[in-house]
């Protein structure tokens, strides 16, 4: 009698075991499943890839090509250039243009005209001309060759990485330009009957200089 409730026992313990078992391998495939569910790829991580990169192919893969360079300065400069492009791309040309993805960007007078924020700003109040453009971009391309420069290992590798570079500028800078260079009102000439033109009421015309008066403190 003793020895069945022996043999009983170790096979209520065998099967807690199976049991146990059961749930855990289920809950790690559960989980797993749950949390790669609808992405087939694990997501970039931030610090390597800010989000902006993920608009551009060419983006994403300069910085892979130099994310292991022991020139670590050059490869973060270079990385923070092309976020500010590929930034200041989206927030001028996205729905609601605003400052949202450059507002954060640091100022860095080797490859800055002013901040990536600043631009973004006058371009969304229609305040940049096609020259303000030309000259940030033009920053932005003489110190990215640079850092590609110091950065490539060959020949062969530097090329890649300048096409890679200047197709992502050409990119950008079309854009930008096709949202922030847009035509702007003229009072050279008025538009039509109801314009006001120049138009200068009476009492204002009417008024002579000012005269200044009082204590010779004032002259």
């Amino acid at each position: 009698m003793s020895g069945w409730n022996l043999s009983h026992s170790l096979y209520e313990i065998a099967g807690l075991v199976v049991l146990l078992l059961i749930v855990i391998v289920g809950s790690m495939v559960f989980y797993g499943k749950k949390r790669y569910e609808g992405f087939t790829t694990i997501a970039l991580e931030s610090q390597t890839m800010p989000k902006c990169f993920l608009r551009d192919a060419d983006a994403q893969a300069l910085v892979q090509e130099f994310v292991q360079s022991p020139n670590a300065d050059a490869f973060a400069e270079l990385r923070l250039i092309l976020q500010k492009v590929l930034c200041m791309d989206a927030d001028i040309t996205g729905a609601g243009a605003g400052v949202y993805s450059t507002y954060q960007l640091p100022f860095a007078t080797a490859h800055d005209i002013e901040p990536a924020a600043s631009f973004v700003n006058r371009c969304v109040k229609g305040a940049v001309r096609s020259r303000d453009l030309e000259m940030v971009i033009d920053k932005f391309e003489g110190r990215g060759s640079q850092l590609i420069q110091s950065l490539a290992q060959t020949p062969a590798q530097k090329q890649s990485a300048m096409d890679r570079f200047n197709r992502i500028l050409k990119r950008a800078s079309g854009a930008m330009k096709k949202n922030c260079i847009v035509e702007k009102a003229s009072m050279d000439i008025p538009a039509g009957r109801r314009d006001p033109g120049y138009f200068e009421p009476d009492f204002v015309g009417e008024q002579g200089a000012y005269q200044i008066t009082g204590g010779r403190q004032y002259f």
